[in-house]
């Protein structure tokens, strides 16, 4: 009986690693398809998207027939300093931690303001590269001069929400908080323009009456008409010298609807009042969008792409192969010399091992572990570690004939030695860079796995052996 519990949990751990090793192939359509999950791999194993971009020195017009010309920008010289370089660095990087990117770089050229972004290649590489460039710009503008009246370093921070009304339909808002100086710049905006929704369509609404009844107007004879002229002339001058001018509020150059006016917040509309759960998930996604990138911060200097390219991995696939080969021809150098010194209980301790290295190699997978260099390295600190346990306990095991005391024994000695580089790697599972916290997780799991296994597996198996 216990002869057929061994080659079960033997059997189990073989399943396991051919599982790990070699995957689970199924056919789809007219294909095999491995249905284990991939490893995700780091941009230095694969490959990686590299983008740079220059101080933009062109700007792209419209003319009247929509289509669009190149111009020559001018861009200030006392804006185009070594700071303010740094604060167009320091907000692409808060973009790309607000988009939920890991494993990137990002270099600055202090003396032209080139700045190089090496990004990994996945499905949102494009959308993080067009976010690099993306304006979220805020201001307002009087509508028929574009004179600037409020500019992007008045606003302070953005937010939105939703709110149902009456009628069952939802409409997205974007609120805009302000700076003291944008306060005091939104008062006297209030006081001299129409920048409210309401106000502006009420405006327009007059204008457009009035140029449908000048349209409508029967002028007659020459005679009767310059009698019927002068009175409204005389009341369109009047009215026109009463009628505010409109101030429009523009974010990327996007024309956007002012609901309400607060001390120190804006509230816009963000789209229409809708019912259409599709049309409310796009409101809501442009409205996400454009508080993602109000709240990164400001670009003091305008930029372009200069290029856009994917460059290949530094470390190329016959390197990567010859140290595979090199890892395995020393385990199982390690396997064997295990095996002569231990007999059966080396041999199952072995056959434990593997399993060990499968199951791990697994549990990196599907906790979506980046693969990097870093994350190498951990994986063979955890090997080293657990290989150093198993002779421990069985070293343990041939002095004192007791499984149960070597392996407490054992698990005492290794793991009172290995505090500070616990500590560590929890310290590194909640950094910032994408490297090190890969490699603190990657520890994590190891140190988790570590224990739980081999009291599962191993001490199972070296009891067995005991009993017989």
């Amino acid at each position: 009986m216990k002869k057929v519990k061994i080659i079960t949990i033997v059997l189990a751990i073989i399943l396991v690693s051919l599982i790990a090793f070699a995957g689970i192939y199924i056919q789809t359509q007219n294909r095999m398809e491995n249905k284990v999950k991939d490893y995700q791999l780091g941009s230095e194993l694969k490959g990686r998207r590299v983008i740079e971009l220059e101080v933009s020195d062109t700007t792209t017009e419209t003319d009247e027939n929509g289509n669009e010309t190149t111009a020559a920008r001018e861009q200030s010289p006392e804006i185009l300093t070594e700071e303010n370089y740094e604060i167009v660095k320091n907000t692409i990087e808060k973009r790309l931690q607000n988009l939920g990117a890991q494993d990137y770089i990002i270099s600055l050229n202090k003396e032209d303001g080139k700045i190089r972004i090496e990004l990994e290649e996945n499905q949102n590489t494009d959308l993080l590269a067009y976010y690099l460039t993306a304006s979220g710009e805020v201001k307002i503008v009087e509508k028929d001069t574009e004179t600037e009246l409020l500019n992007d370093s008045m606003v302070k921070k953005a937010s939105y929400n939703y709110s149902m009304n009456s009628e069952g339909s939802y409409q997205v808002y974007l609120e805009l908080k302000l700076t003291k100086e944008g306060q005091a710049k939104i008062e006297e905006i209030s006081n001299n323009y129409a920048v409210l929704a309401n106000e502006i369509e009420e405006i327009e609404t007059a204008q457009e009456e009035k140029e449908n009844a000048e349209n409508t107007e029967d002028t007659g004879t020459a005679e009767e008409g310059t009698e019927n002229q002068e009175a409204p002339e005389t009341e369109a001058t009047e009215n026109q010298e009463n009628t505010k001018k409109i101030a429009v509020l523009k974010i990327a150059d996007t024309e956007y609807d002012i609901e309400k006016i607060e001390k120190n917040k804006i509230t816009i509309t963000v789209g229409s009042a809708t019912t259409n759960n599709i049309t409310l998930n796009n409101n809501l996604s442009m409205a996400t969008e454009i508080v993602m990138l109000i709240n990164s911060g400001k670009y003091p200097v305008i930029y372009d792409v200069y290029s856009n390219r994917y460059i290949y991995d530094d470390i190329n696939s016959d390197i990567a192969l010859y140290v595979t080969l090199a890892m395995i021809a020393i385990l199982l150098v390690i396997l064997i010399g295990m095996i002569i010194k231990y007999r059966l209980k080396g041999l199952l301790s072995g056959i434990s091992i593997i399993g060990f290295i499968a199951i791990l190699t697994l549990l990196l997978r599907y906790t979506n572990i980046l693969i990097t260099i870093e994350t190498i390295g951990a994986i063979i600190i955890t090997i080293v570690i657990n290989i150093v346990l198993n002779v421990a306990i069985l070293n343990k095991v041939q002095k004192i004939n007791s499984v149960n005391e070597a392996v407490k024994n054992g698990y005492k000695e290794i793991f009172l030695d290995l505090i500070p580089v616990m500590i560590i790697s929890l310290v590194f599972c909640f950094s910032g860079w994408t490297n090190l916290n890969n490699f603190g997780m990657t520890m994590f799991w190891g140190f988790v796995l570590i224990p739980v296994y081999n009291i599962i597996v191993t001490k199972t198996l070296l009891k067995l052996i005991e009993e017989n």
